[in-house]
Formats: structure tokens, sequence, C-alpha cells
């Protein structure tokens, strides 16, 4: 192909803003994929996907933990705990002790 030959059919090409336009847009495309643009921003939305999963998830763990805290202040709650797990008795209390045989 000459040069003349292709001189001319850049100029038809040219001529037409559609075809202009949809060159444009292609070349466009095939920059951002190359580019790696495409492939970041898609990077960026799976993080920030991630991100907001995890901040969900610790905001109800401290508020799960809050109510703990909360309960863990309460005398009652100390008090029980020590009789359920210590096994402590209370001040009027009866205990049973059994010999073993």
């Amino acid at each position: 192909m000459s040069y003349t030959k292709f001189a001319v059919g850049l100029r038809r090409l040219l001529n037409r803003p559609g075809r202009v336009a949809v060159v444009c847009l292609f070349v466009f495309g095939v920059s951002i994929v190359l580019n790696g643009n495409l492939w970041r921003l898609w990077g960026l939305h799976r993080d920030f996907a991630r991100i907001s999963d995890e901040i969900s998830t610790t905001k109800q763990g401290i508020r799960d933990l809050s109510g703990q805290l909360k309960q863990a202040k309460d005398p009652a709650f100390i008090e029980r705990q020590a009789r359920d797990k210590l096994d402590l008795a209370g001040e009027h209390d009866l205990v049973f002790v059994f010999p073993e045989q």
C-alpha cells in the first residue's frame, strides 16, 4: 500500500465523525485495560467491600463487649459467677457436706 492510498483512506476516515468517535473509544478502552487502571479499580472496590465488612463485624464485637462490661460491673453478676464457677456459698446459704465412702 502506498503512502498516497493510506493518506486518502485516513482522510476518508477522519471525515466521518461517528467512526472517529468509535475509534477513539476503542483506543481509550484498550489503553485503560492495558494500563491496569481497570484492574486497580476492581481491586479497590473489592478491598472496600472487605474492609466495610470487617468494620461492621468489629462494631458488633464492640457492642457485645460493652454489654459484657456493663454486666461484669454488676455486683449480682459477680456474686453469681463466684457461686457457679468457684463453688462459693453466700453468707446465709446452707452447705451440706457428704462424706465419701
